[in-house]
């Protein structure tokens, strides 16, 4: 009579073998038994202690806690992603801020008693009233005084070394409101006697020398910079008002009448000071006497 396999860890009822066809695995408690005679009963060749579920239920396990352990470290690595990127946005935010701040400080238009405190090469708005006449009505010999006294708030023996009109009507009325700049250039003879103490003396001398002043609009800038004359003292400026030394300009031979100049104003050793004018076209002018208006030659 057929023999009934046996599992000899529970004494169920053993079924057929697994595919190798070596091996029985028992049903109820997981037990697995070798085959060395298909026929005969089983024969117990490998035992492990106690039962032990399915490796349908122990793979299951394994997956879940495979599964487990990858969403944990999936929810580590997004926390410290967005801690990160939450780091990063503030660091970038306060850069940002800072850097408007800067901005708004370079923007800021400083007091005239700020000036000697200004650095070198950077343009500087200043907080400045109107010049006489206002901005409309620009004349810049009447309004000489008033950048002067900008000037020496700056340097206080600042002086006159140039005036600059972009534009100005055959009526002598300069226009401020184009891309044209007027303005004026200053030095101070004491800043530049110390350049020159501390340049000799094997220094890298940052002391400003010089300033130009730069008016477009209403807007009033200034720029510092270094530039040691050696000539002759200028003496004071003396010229008359552009309105009436235009007039007196355009009677003389050579001088043109056009609808708009440009010019400047500097003083010649010989001469005094003395303007140059020329129209946009690029037509130049000979130059015309400050002091009385009489064109080159006298």
């Amino acid at each position: 009579m057929p023999v009934a396999r046996r599992c000899s860890g529970c004494g169920a009822a053993l079924g057929e073998p697994t595919d190798d066809d070596l091996t029985i695995v028992c049903g109820f408690c997981g037990l697995r038994h070798d085959i060395n005679d298909l026929t005969g009963g089983p024969v117990v060749t490998v035992v492990t202690g106690g039962a032990r579920p399915p490796a349908s239920a122990t793979a299951a396990k394994i997956v879940f806690a495979i599964f487990a352990l990858v969403l944990l470290a999936t929810g580590v690595a997004i926390y410290l992603a967005s801690r990160s990127a939450a780091e990063v946005t503030t660091r970038v935010q306060l850069a940002a801020e800072t850097v408007r701040q800067r901005i708004a400080e370079t923007k800021r238009p400083v007091p005239p008693a700020e000036l000697a405190t200004v650095p070198a090469m950077t343009w500087k708005d200043v907080e400045a009233p109107p010049p006489p006449g206002g901005f409309d009505a620009f004349e810049p010999v009447a309004a000489l005084p008033w950048a002067l006294g900008i000037a020496r708030a700056w340097a206080s023996d600042a002086v006159l070394t140039r005036i600059d009109v972009g534009r100005v009507s055959t009526t002598g009325v300069v226009d401020l409101s184009g891309e044209d700049t007027s303005g004026y250039r200053f030095r101070s003879p004491a800043r530049e006697r110390r350049w020159i103490q501390e340049t000799d003396a094997g220094q890298k001398s940052t002391t400003a020398t010089a300033m130009l002043m730069r008016i477009k609009g209403t807007t009033v800038s200034v720029l510092v910079d270094a530039d040691v004359r050696k000539d002759a003292e200028a003496g004071p400026p003396v010229s008359l008002p552009l309105p009436e030394l235009l007039t007196r300009a355009k009677t003389r031979k050579g001088f043109g009448d056009r609808p708009f100049y440009s010019g400047y104003m500097i003083h010649l050793p010989r001469e005094g000071w003395v303007w140059y004018f020329r129209a946009p076209s690029g037509d130049s002018f000979p130059r015309a006497r400050a002091r009385d208006g009489r064109v080159y030659p006298y």
